[in-house]
């Protein structure tokens, strides 16, 4: 590890390394990327369901899923990895009339902001569905330019993309302390050695407040296990994400043709990732009452990750504590790596001296303190 560099960035998750891409896109390879862990993929990054979807009900938060979007659709071409990018679509559905009626009004919010969702009654879903079954089904909303990916080959392109750029990433270096002066943070000191930095940026998911309170900075998070199940590989037979708002169930089919997802469940605040034959059993009946053709089918596998979450769902951006140099980037409440893109390159943006191409002042450590929330309540899972 060199001594001394331009950026850190701590936590070499989606966020991270997107950051430490746009950095290099805007020509400033001088960084180095510091991760606890002894590989790639084994934080949230590796352990999500891989939705992308612009369906939201806050300005920002449409606004960096849109232009996440637009990277994501030409990722694969500038990093050579199939990332398994596919817009089939987001299929949130209602089975009471208040479901139905926020569905109404977040549509027309999400249209207003250039989203293209549109409102289906239950013969619709099923014409976008065949095998949906509609029992209980009052309608939904669905928005095409939505999809799913394949985070692996993402987070492993975009990491030698930017080595291939002179980019250092570091493994097995947990952080243990920070060397400050003159209302900077002048240096990160980790398990592995000493990286004197210009710029500081701490985007280690879950993980983030304890690191962040080597500083005496106070992050208002809180980690929360959420488990995912993937199905054997079945013939290709529908394309959206579904989305049952009665119970939190998300489930799309792999372009290999499993299908995974998760429900809501009673989750454990912490950072454990044990797996749980209750939540498999929720899953299953939740999954099987929206397709029925699913019954008998057999579990691949069922893992679980951590939720970053913040008291308004919405993310931690920006510079934090007392310290001109020193951003965070947290709190995203389990759709992280789906605004990763644009997250990554506001905040390199920042980091150079720019202007944020959007606005991310919501996005604020302070807006806890003042009370200035605006609560995202279209979160699943």
């Amino acid at each position: 590890m060199k001594a001394r560099t331009r950026v850190a960035i701590i936590g070499a998750g989606i966020v991270g390394l997107m950051t430490a891409l746009h950095l290099a896109r805007r020509g400033v390879t001088d960084v180095v990327v510091l991760d606890r862990a002894p590989a790639l993929l084994l934080g949230a990054s590796g352990r999500n369901g891989g939705g992308i979807r612009a369906q939201w009900t806050t300005a920002e938060n449409i606004e960096l899923a849109k232009r996440s979007i637009e990277q994501f659709e030409r990722l694969a071409r500038d990093t050579g990895h199939n990332t398994w990018f596919r817009q089939g679509g987001y299929l949130f559905l209602a089975r009471t009339e208040e479901q139905l009626s926020n569905l109404r009004k977040a549509a027309a919010f999400q249209n207003a902001h250039g989203v293209r969702t549109r409102l289906v009654d239950a013969d619709g879903a099923r014409r976008i569905v065949p095998p949906l079954s509609t029992e209980g089904i009052l309608g939904g909303a669905f928005n095409p330019d939505d999809g799913t990916l394949f985070p692996w080959p993402v987070v492993h392109g975009v990491a030698e993309e930017v080595r291939r750029r002179g980019v250092e990433i570091v493994l097995n270096a947990d952080v243990v302390g920070f060397d400050t002066a003159g209302g900077k943070v002048r240096a990160v000191v980790t398990s592995r050695g000493r990286v004197e930095a210009d710029h500081v940026l701490l985007a280690a998911g879950a993980r983030s407040p304890s690191v962040a309170a080597l500083l005496g900075i106070d992050l208002p998070t809180r980690p929360q296990r959420h488990e995912i199940l993937v199905t054997e590989a079945l013939k290709p037979f529908f394309d959206p994400m579904l989305v049952d708002l009665s119970n939190g169930l998300y489930a799309s089919q792999a372009m290999r043709g499993e299908v995974i997802g998760g429900v809501s469940h009673p989750h454990v605040d912490g950072h454990s990732q044990e797996s749980s034959l209750a939540f498999a059993s929720t899953f299953a009946r939740a999954l099987t009452r929206l397709l029925p053709q699913l019954t008998g089918v057999r579990a691949l596998r069922q893992w679980a990750g951590s939720y970053d979450l913040t008291p308004d769902a919405r993310p931690i951006l920006g510079l934090a504590g007392a310290f001109d140099n020193f951003y965070v980037a947290c709190g995203f409440t389990g759709h992280g790596f789906m605004i990763a893109p644009m997250t990554g390159q506001l905040l390199a943006e920042l980091m150079t001296g720019g202007k944020p191409s959007l606005p991310i002042d919501g996005f604020r450590l302070s807006r806890f303190a003042e009370g200035d929330l605006a609560k995202e309540s279209m979160v699943i899972g």
